[in-house]
């Protein structure tokens, strides 16, 4: 079976990431001590967003098994030990 190379999710990973970054905005804003809420809305994602991405894609999509772009993000087979 050829896996698909399109995400049919992209819209629901953008929910969740702004759903995220909203909930901890506040708190990266004391803690990077950012004044400015886009640029700490910025600074979140370059330094979270590619976590919640292999998160999302690698661990809880449906379709990860048969998406050519989920591959890199998907874990190691489980240890047998």
């Amino acid at each position: 079976m050829e896996k698909k190379r399109d995400c049919t999710h992209f819209g629901e990973l953008l929910k969740i990431q702004r759903m995220i970054v909203e909930k901890h905005l506040n708190k990266h804003k004391w803690f990077q001590h950012i004044a400015d809420e886009e640029q700490a809305r910025i600074d979140f994602i370059e330094k979270f967003g590619w976590t919640m991405r292999e998160f999302l894609c690698g661990y809880t999509c449906p379709d990860r098994f048969r998406c050519a772009i989920a591959e890199e993000y998907l874990p190691p087979p489980a240890d047998p030990k």
